[in-house]
């Protein structure tokens, strides 16, 4: 079912229901208005002619009954009755009226027995017993009136249901021109022309919303595909290089017999190559495992003791260049993510640092908390990063001019990467005083 025809049936449905309510509202209390004109107007008669029977004499009654039955000032026929001690002492009127079932112990309005009379009954004292007038009107006219309000809601609802369905149906395809049209639009846009942008209308109405983010959505699009783009070019030149490398070693060594050094030296250069290979492999198989993760499985991480951990292992490539390794590590500095993730941002890191730290440099951890965030930090007193390439030491593939192609430039990629995922942030400086210092910050655990 379109939305449109569903937007129809909930409107049809709305409106029916208020039509419905409405229409007997107005019959409720129209008849209300029309009964309680007639009852009071019965009940006042009725309540006149008893206090004037009270203080006439007895020959005087049947004449003040008389008058009354014949009044037509609320109906086309009348009915008066005089009741004393149970037995009708004055009948006068329509001799076909229909009389109540029964007296009330009080005075009340009743109707007749075929529902065409209405009654004012009014109790009073005549010669000293208990006594009851009966004044009755032909309630027909107001029974007309009310069936022929009925009959005209029963004709103009239905009219009006029908109208606003029609006019409901039509509004609804204007309500959603803007939808349709925004289908087509983004019908039109292929996936290698993302650059378009919907047009924004002039109104700044939920459409205009919907529009706007549609764009935004596609300006994301843009980047995201420009960036496979880059990546998928930047990974093919990467794993090219090193592919021809190994290719041109291994035709040269093809070409002609070669002693056992040369033998040896041709396979050390292939056996480097490849291991560069697989260190990229393994890189971008990292990646693609963190894009296709479902979710991140979180527990409480000790980062102190992971940076302890990271620490332990790569100093054994620091005491190869005579590096001093310091760390400063407080206790109680718990996140919450996958220790084994962490631990290879801060091997990342901390291989970094040695890679572009001098012999003899120092590398210096620390650990703590800053607020509501977990700090890690990476400080070396080496060469530090070209205030050109701070910016973009993150991106995949990206080496600074001071590597001099070191590394496959998918190491702080990839850590960036399980940083977003751990809900923290990382960034580079150069330190004032020489060299570079990484920052990373998490989230701290609660409870």
């Amino acid at each position: 079912m379109s939305i449109r025809l569903r937007l129809t049936v909930y409107w049809t449905a709305i409106t029916a229901l208020i039509l419905f309510a409405a229409g007997l509202l107005i019959i409720v209390m129209f008849s209300r208005a029309m009964w309680g004109t007639l009852d009071a107007a019965l009940m006042e008669e009725a309540d006149t002619t008893a206090a004037t029977i009270a203080h006439s004499t007895a020959g005087n009654i049947p004449l003040i009954l008389q008058r009354l039955s014949q009044e037509r000032d609320l109906g086309p026929r009348r009915r008066v009755r005089l009741i004393v001690g149970g037995h009708p002492v004055f009948d006068a009127g329509d001799a076909n009226a229909d009389l109540p079932d029964a007296l009330p112990a009080a005075q009340s309005m009743v109707e007749g027995g075929a529902h065409r009379y209405r009654f004012a009954i009014v109790a009073l004292r005549v010669n000293g017993e208990q006594a009851w007038l009966q004044d009755g009107a032909d309630a027909a006219a107001v029974r007309r009136t009310i069936a022929h309000l009925r009959r005209i809601l029963l004709l103009v609802i239905p009219i009006i249901l029908a109208l606003c369905v029609a006019g409901g149906y039509r509004m609804s395809a204007w309500a959603l021109t803007p939808v349709n049209e925004v289908t087509g639009a983004l019908a039109r846009i292929g996936p290698r022309d993302l650059r378009q942008r919907l047009a924004l209308p002039r109104v700044h109405d939920e459409a205009w919303q919907l529009i706007e983010a549609i764009n935004h959505l596609l300006e994301r699009l843009e980047r995201a595909s420009a960036a496979q783009r880059r990546f998928v070019s930047e990974a093919a030149h990467e794993l090219r290089t090193p592919l021809s490398v190994l290719r041109s070693g291994l035709e040269v060594t093809l070409q002609r017999p070669r002693g056992a050094e040369e033998s040896r030296a041709a396979l050390e250069q292939a056996a480097g190559e490849v291991e560069r290979l697989c260190a990229i492999a393994e890189d971008l198989l990292a990646l693609a495992r963190l894009d296709a993760a479902p979710g991140l499985q979180r527990e409480a991480v000790d980062l102190g003791a992971i940076a302890a951990e990271a620490s332990a292992m790569a100093r054994t490539l620091a005491e190869a260049k005579h590096q001093e390794f310091a760390i400063d590590a407080g206790a109680g500095i718990v996140v919450r993510g996958s220790a084994g993730d962490l631990r290879r941002v801060v091997l990342n890191l901390l291989d970094n640092a040695v890679k572009f730290t001098p012999a003899r440099g120092r590398i210096e951890i620390g650990v703590a908390a800053e607020g509501p965030m977990a700090l890690l930090s990476v400080r070396d007193n080496g060469p530090g990063i070209d205030p050109g390439d701070l910016d973009h030491v993150f991106d995949p593939f990206y080496r600074s001019r001071s590597a001099n192609g070191v590394g496959s430039g998918l190491g702080l990629a990839l850590s960036r990467e399980i940083v977003r995922l751990h809900g923290g942030v990382i960034e580079a400086a150069n330190r004032a005083t020489g060299g570079c210092e990484i920052r990373m910050r998490l989230p701290l655990a609660r409870g």
